[in-house]
């Protein structure tokens, strides 16, 4: 009997040696998985603040795009403005001369019948037909002052 609980006694010790080690082995294995855990929450945040550094990143190019587009567009209408304001006036010189060549005719034309309901062709009238054909020379000729080009037809001329 002595015996048989001796060895039970040391069946027992051999058991509690065999937890022991099996208590030290899953505290390894808690400590082994508790430090991956650490590690893949430290890549977690760092995810994170790297996904918050792109997201500022993504940000400020948007704001830096939308406003070149406006910087853009604000040139664009800057520019158009522009070229109206050029075209018009070349158009409004186009106009004067236009008027000025209408006066010289109708003077012409005036002095014509009066010279020859008086019957006499001065000078004068070929002083004037003179001028009107300088002021049509120049009408047609004149190089444009800015890029924007007279139209080659217009409507109320006719080509000399």
């Amino acid at each position: 009997m002595f015996k048989k609980a001796r060895l039970a006694l040391e069946a027992c010790d051999r058991e509690l040696e065999d937890k022991a080690r099996e208590v030290t082995e899953l505290k390894l294995e808690r400590q082994r998985k508790k430090q991956q855990i650490d590690e893949l929450e430290s890549i977690v945040r760092l995810k994170q603040a790297e996904a918050d550094m792109f997201q500022l990143k993504a940000n400020e190019a948007r704001r830096e795009a939308e406003r070149l587009q406006r910087i853009a567009l604000a040139k664009s209408e800057k520019s158009e403005e522009e070229y109206a304001s050029r075209y018009l006036k070349l158009r409004l010189s186009e106009a004067e001369a236009e008027k000025q060549y209408l006066f010289e005719k109708i003077k012409l034309q005036e002095s014509s019948r009066s010279s020859q309901s008086n019957g006499t062709g001065d000078s004068s009238q070929m002083l004037m037909l003179s001028k009107i054909q300088d002021l049509l020379k120049n009408v047609y000729h004149v190089p444009p002052k800015s890029e924007c080009q007279p139209s080659e037809h217009h409507p109320i001329r006719s080509n000399p």
